[in-house]
């Protein structure tokens, strides 16, 4: 069944730019496509940022949401591994998500699309979607160096990690992974600032282990500190986060190719459930990743197109991981082709400073982990459609999810704003093949010669 209307039903499927032509581009000559740079935070829920409300030093990105733009309506799924499935194929995960750690491999991605708009592309960070070092070439990615691709070893303090078909197995307790990565999107930047490219930077940072980073107190005083897991760090890696972002926008502006550069920063889902932040009003938000609650799914998206200026800086616009792939699409002029069912809504005019008229009136979420069983994401389970307020589960459940952001009571009498959402969003759930938490995920799809490859072994940690 062919579901593209959940990108259509609120008043018609997105209409993109004309295609433009497939052959690569060597230089950029009479092309004022923009450059594309996605930062994706690893387990960030959006109370981590200072622009959210958060204690945590985060001058750099709190300036950015003060220059350009600041969604506080952006859902992801609550667990990484479904929501970069979802953001790089512009699909819901009932389509397309199998298993934890793994994409399936006759899916299209917007680095393919991007490859054929003539886009020089890379990955860098964090992979996490197949051991096989032929898969982000694969995926439409010319350059990557990556964690979590062949190598499960660390990820901050004497990292391993891959880079263009290198093994790099060899660093010290000097050496720390995010700086490795950070650096890696630099030099493209630099080498390709003459050509349109995208850059989609999977940060490793500030997931989990709890390590010091080369700025916390601990990190100096012995080598052996640096392998420490500690719930106090997750402020310092916040605050490198932070940093690096500083570096990346600095870079941009001496490469003087800021203001033709499209630059976003989203959290992957929400911060880690033993994680309590502190906010600026006195209370204290406690993570919930992997969880269907807005704390799960709730992730900060700050963004900005720098040869625009914005009238107002927050937005209410909804916005889901469908939509980056169209959203890339549209500035990128090139058409998505329809055989890839695409369920996103393309938010590029909200880029622009102008209303988007497709802009959503619902989000929707279909989430079933298939995590390692120890973890027992499983009973977090659910799917549903939710606005600004309302969320409606297809067990029928239906909350109020300002006034009980933990849903503990489902709402029975219904004012008739309520009850108008309720019976929209239950036309909709009944229109979806049927799903109970018992139904299973996609099946697998592996091709030939992408078979997965044994992970590396991990680091010894220093005695």
């Amino acid at each position: 069944m062919n579901l593209n209307y959940l990108s259509c039903i609120i008043g018609g499927c997105i209409s993109l730019m004309p295609a433009v032509s497939q052959a690569k581009q060597d230089k950029r000559v009479n092309d004022d496509r923009p450059n594309i740079l996605l930062i994706l935070a690893d387990d960030m829920g959006k109370e981590c940022l200072g622009t959210y409300g958060s204690t945590y030093h985060t001058p750099n990105l709190d300036r950015f949401a003060e220059e350009g733009l600041k969604f506080n309506y952006a859902t992801s799924q609550p667990l990484s591994t479904p929501s970069r499935v979802e953001l790089l194929t512009g699909r819901y995960n009932h389509k397309n998500y199998s298993k934890f750690g793994f994409l399936n491999q006759d899916e299209h991605t917007f680095a393919q699309l991007a490859q054929q708009a003539g886009y020089k592309t890379m990955i860098t960070g964090k992979w996490q979607l197949g051991t096989n070092s032929k898969l982000p070439a694969h995926f439409g990615f010319d350059n990557y160096c990556l964690y979590h691709l062949r190598y499960k070893g660390n990820k901050y303090a004497q990292p391993q990690f891959e880079e263009d078909g290198v093994s790099h197995e060899n660093c010290t307790e000097n050496d720390y992974g995010p700086d490795y990565f950070s650096d890696y999107l630099l030099k493209f930047m630099e080498e390709n600032k003459d050509r349109p490219f995208l850059a989609y930077y999977a940060m490793t940072l500030v997931h989990d282990p709890f390590n010091p980073t080369p700025e916390s107190d601990d990190w100096d005083i012995d080598p052996k500190l640096r392998f420490s897991e500690n719930d106090k760090y997750f402020p310092d890696m916040v605050s490198y986060t932070d940093k690096l972002f500083g570096k990346i926008m600095k870079k941009l502006e001496d490469l003087k190719i800021a203001d033709n550069t499209i630059v976003i920063f989203v959290g992957d889902n929400g911060t880690a459930r033993y994680i309590f932040t502190p906010m600026k009003d006195g209370s204290v938000v406690k993570g919930g990743k992997g969880m269907s609650l807005e704390t799960g799914t709730a992730v900060p998206m700050l963004a900005r197109w720098g040869k625009y200026e914005y009238l107002k800086h927050t937005t209410a616009d909804l916005v889901d991981f469908t939509d980056f792939l169209p959203t890339f699409a549209e500035a990128m002029k090139i058409d998505v082709p329809a055989e890839w069912d695409v369920d996103g809504v393309s938010f590029l005019p909200v880029l622009k400073g102008e209303k988007n008229p497709n802009a959503r009136e619902w989000v929707f979420v279909h989430y079933k982990p298939n995590h390692v069983p120890q973890a027992g994401l499983e009973k977090y389970s659910a799917r549903y459609f939710k606005d600004h307020r309302y969320k409606l589960y297809s067990t029928g459940q239906f909350y109020d999810f300002v006034e009980d952001p933990q849903e503990l009571r489902p709402l029975k009498k219904l004012t008739p704003e309520a009850k108008a959402v309720k019976e929209k969003f239950k036309a909709m759930m009944d229109k979806l093949p049927k799903w109970d938490l018992t139904s299973k995920n996609v099946p697998m799809v592996v091709l030939p010669g992408l078979e997965p490859v044994k992970a590396g072994a991990a680091h010894n940690k220093a005695k």
